[in-house]
């Protein structure tokens, strides 16, 4: 019996030294260089992610859009029709905790970050290849859709072709619950375990990066708001309690598992964005931002292939594609293999074709409606010289562009306490899936119905929290940038692979059900060996 086969008959959870220690030591070791030597540092991984996105940013752009068309020709397609875990499984969470959780589990602090920076910079700097006049009509509805697209379809289309195949090997074919199970199909036996090390060392180190990023950036937008609220100055200590209230809840949540923590945290965390979002619309600029949808609506579907597909050819000095899309793009492959892991989980019971559309439709309207409402608002405020949103993003920073914002709303105040505290939470929504995808990613022999271990979860917790606060502090963020690029680059050939897998397996399971010889779902997973 080969490794292959013995995986689905045995089951013995232990650590994964290699990839652990590996990905562990290559975090530390970053860190540590972007503290220690912070300008040399922060010139390497620019130079890294300037020629990964000079070289791979076409093909990074020309892939993510390749996945939004297979992932139409898997909803349409008889694999589609696939029940995820079998003809008589039945789904484990309604459809509102469903939704709730894998649409926390997307948005970490992006849109929060970028909902309403990204529009004006859009309004104000519009790619030179679209001839755009900046601050004009045109330029604001490109920049709302334009945002949107970063955010939508794409994104959520990367991550959810990932989660079918990890479900459909988990769970219709019991093999254990990790990164290497989805690309079983394609890695013959005698490269298998070396493959494993490889592609899970890969993934956790770009999993931990991601994270770091992404806390570093909720850090600098809290401690702005905070220090608004409370007049307190932007110090060290302020970031210090900021990280540790952060790590404290996302590290709880975790270690409470999926069915408890998570489920609660994303819950709520769905509410608070539906009550501030329909308090923004109401109070707000309601007609205008009605109009602006509708239009960007339109130009949206229209140009969304031109669109998607923006680079700097005939003005090879315009880096906007750089700066936006290509990194964009870029960092949801980083972020793919791992939230797709957590997805699957979600999808028990489901069709394939279900599980598709509830992770890249539901959220997509989401963050439309989100994005629209934050965006059109600022280039509300922009156009009627309420505030100069512009110069405040120049001048205050991006993280601080909310408060240029909600301060002339109704309750200034209050919302924006509670922006905090949603920033607080969605991050926490991120983290705490991303955790339990570091710790079961450097555990082996786990099955999908396990959670990894708990000293796993806090250990990866921890650290995370920890290295976000020094590079704060220290070396800033900026350094971080080709170090995400670079794992991106790596994490995007294994998500190409993971959707040939797709495409294996599920004519596979397709062909048992057509033999009346139904997919072992619940198998008893897991091998110490893998």
């Amino acid at each position: 019996m080969d490794s292959k086969d013995a995986s689905r008959t045995t089951f013995e959870r232990s650590l994964d030294k290699i990839p652990f220690f590996t990905s562990f030591i290559a975090i530390c070791a970053f860190i540590i260089a972007a503290i220690a030597i912070p300008d040399t540092f922060i010139n390497k991984m620019d130079f890294i992610q300037n020629s990964l996105t000079g070289y791979l940013g076409w093909l990074t752009i020309f892939l993510s859009l390749c996945i939004v068309f297979f992932c139409a020709y898997i909803i349409f397609s008889p694999i589609g029709s696939i029940r995820i875990g079998g003809k008589d499984a039945r789904p484990e969470f309604s459809t509102w905790r469903w939704f709730s959780i894998s649409l926390c589990a997307g948005i970490g602090i992006g849109i929060l970050f970028w909902g309403i920076g990204e529009p004006i910079f859009h309004l104000m700097n519009p790619p030179l290849n679209l001839n755009i006049e900046p601050a004009s009509h045109q330029a604001a509805v490109f920049a709302i859709s334009q945002t949107v697209l970063h955010w939508s379809v794409a994104q959520y289309c990367i991550y959810a072709i990932c989660g079918v195949a990890f479900a459909l090997m988990s769970f219709n074919n019991g093999y254990p619950f990790s990164i290497i199970s989805g690309l079983s199909p394609l890695i013959p036996e005698r490269y298998y375990s070396t493959s494993k090390y490889v592609i899970h060392s890969i993934c956790l180190f770009s999993l931990g990066c991601a994270v770091i990023s992404s806390m570093g950036s909720l850090i600098m937008m809290l401690t702005s708001c905070i220090s608004h609220l409370t007049q307190v100055p932007r110090t060290f200590m302020l970031s210090f309690v900021v990280c540790a209230l952060v790590t404290g809840i996302y590290v709880v949540s975790t270690a409470m598992g999926l069915k408890r923590g998570m489920a609660f945290m994303s819950k709520q965390c769905t509410n608070m964005f539906i009550f501030l979002l329909f308090f923004l619309f109401v109070t707000g600029p309601t007609v205008f931002i009605l109009n602006m949808g509708t239009e960007s609506f339109g130009y949206f579907i229209t140009n969304f292939f031109r669109n998607s597909t923006l680079v700097s050819t005939e003005f090879l000095r315009d880096r906007w594609s750089d700066l936006w899309l290509i990194t964009y793009m870029a960092a949801f492959f980083g972020y793919a293999p791992p939230i797709g892991l957590f997805l699957a989980r979600l999808g028990k019971g489901r069709t394939v074709r279900q599980f598709l559309l509830m992770n890249i439709f539901a959220p997509t309207l989401f963050v439309y409606c989100w994005i629209n409402t934050f965006g059109s608002i600022a280039i509300y405020y922009q156009w009627k010289k309420i505030v100069d949103v512009w110069n405040y993003v120049q001048t205050q920073g991006l993280e601080s562009t909310v408060i240029a914002i909600i301060q002339y709303f109704p309750l200034d105040l209050l919302i924006l306490t509670l922006f905090v505290v949603i920033a607080v939470f969605s991050f926490a929504t991120l983290a705490d899936p991303m955790t339990s995808m570091l710790a079961t990613l450097s555990t082996k022999g786990i099955s999908i119905a396990d959670e990894s271990p708990r000293y796993l979860k806090i250990i990866w917790g921890v650290t995370m929290g920890a290295t976000s606060l020094m590079l704060v502090a220290t070396a800033g963020l900026s350094g971080l940038r080709g170090m995400f690029s670079l794992s991106g680059a790596l994490m995007m050939f294994i998500t190409v692979a993971i959707c040939v897998s797709v495409v294996k397996m599920g004519t596979d399971i397709l062909r048992q059900e057509r033999h009346n010889s139904t997919p072992r779902a619940g198998v008893a997973s897991g091998n110490a060996a893998r």
